[in-house]
């Protein structure tokens, strides 16, 4: 089967969104490294920040992966939980930003990007084309279900 549209469109959307949160990673990591080095719970912990990256990244492409290559229900609702909770995460970035509370906007800017790339491209899966791709039949109950339809 050839991919269809939306979910060309949500690979891009999400391939942005993944690269532009390790771009972000990138100019943040020494602000984040030295707050962790200041607190004593972490500070012998070096080696977190790397790890917690490489998990992060891990798990990107294995979501990319579920939905593109092995399309898969479940990876689409993980992929709309991390988007509601980049939701959430967005509407405490843009509080932040308008309270001025942000000495540096900039990797707030960024998270804000990122997040609704990350939403835009949860919402790709809804499109009755992507529905199509993940197995899901459009109007139809639980697939597999031998029982007869409610009146």
């Amino acid at each position: 089967m050839i991919k269809p549209p939306s979910i060309a469109r949500f690979e891009q959307y999400y391939w942005g969104s993944v690269i532009l949160g390790l771009i972000n990673s990138v100019l943040t990591w020494s602000d984040r490294a030295a707050v962790m080095a200041v607190n004593p719970m972490f500070a012998t912990m070096s080696w977190l920040m790397p790890v917690m990256a490489v998990i992060g990244l891990i798990i990107a492409i294995l979501l990319w992966y579920f939905i593109v290559r092995s399309p898969s229900v479940v990876a689409k609702w993980v992929i709309v939980v991390f988007a509601v909770l980049g939701a959430i995460g967005l509407l405490f970035s843009l509080f932040a930003l308008a309270r001025n509370g942000v000495p540096n906007p900039v990797p707030v800017i960024i998270t804000v990007v990122v997040n609704l790339l990350y939403i835009a491209a949860a919402l790709m899966l809804f499109k009755p084309d992507s529905r199509a791709w993940l197995g899901e039949e459009l109007g139809e109950g639980v697939e597999g279900r031998d029982e007869a339809p409610l009146p």
